[in-house]
Parts: C-alpha cells; structure tokens; sequence
C-alpha cells in the first residue's frame, strides 16, 4: 500500500505544477484519516502538517458541504448501495471541473458517471476504499 502513497503524492506534484486542485473539506478529512489511521499510518503530526499546508496552498479551491449535497448524496447512496462519504467528496463540486480523479472503485458507478465529469484513476489500480 506504500507504493500507492508514492504514486499519488508524485501525481499530486505533478497537478500541483499544472493546475488548481478542487477539494470539499469533507475529502480532506478522508485524507487526514486514511494517512493516519488506515493501512499503512503515517504519524498524525506529520499528516496534520500535510493538511495544514493543503489548507493554505494557493493551488487549491476550496469546497463547502452543504445540507443540499447531503440530502443529495443520502439519495445516490440510497440507489447505489455506496457509503454515503464518496458522494460528499464529489457533489459540492463536480460542476466545476471537467475530471475527477479517484482510485476508489465506487466511482465507476452510474451514480457518479452520470454527475457529467469525466472519472479517473491516477494510480490504474481500482481500490474499494
């Protein structure tokens, strides 16, 4: 799994040269547990850091969820069977963006295909997260 946090953070590096990065605050809080908490753990200082200077980065936009994208993202999870997190990742945003990149594999679903923007996978391997 260590490999994986190699590939992304060099494929976030290469965005970050090329482009802003879309985020809802929600994701962000996914990244923070999965670094510290999930698999392979990175120390929590060092993660928290990471966030900080996400948090303050100028490459990034920053998103808000709402209680229009929860009640949204209730409805999706309803139809699709999916946890309802993956939904508040996307809806605050995917109008605004032609890609959305993710290795997790709740996302070839036709509930997030049908959002409009185009889905894909940085690390070519489909994970269920």
């Amino acid at each position: 799994m260590l490999h994986l946090h190699k590939q992304a953070s060099d494929f976030l590096s290469q965005k970050i040269i090329k482009s802003e990065i879309y985020m809802t605050n929600h994701q962000l809080c996914e990244i923070y547990h999965s670094l510290a908490f999930r698999g392979t753990r990175l120390p929590a200082e060092f993660v928290s850091a990471y966030c900080n200077q996400l948090l303050s980065s100028k490459f990034m936009r920053w998103y808000q969820v709402l209680v229009s994208h929860v009640k949204q993202a209730v409805i999706f999870s309803i139809k699709s069977q999916i946890h309802i997190w993956d939904y508040l990742c996307v809806l605050p945003l995917y109008k605004d963006v032609e890609i959305i990149y993710s290795c997790d594999k709740h996302f070839k679903h036709d509930t997030f295909q049908s959002l409009g923007p185009k889905i894909e996978n940085p690390l070519d391997n489909w994970i269920t997260l």
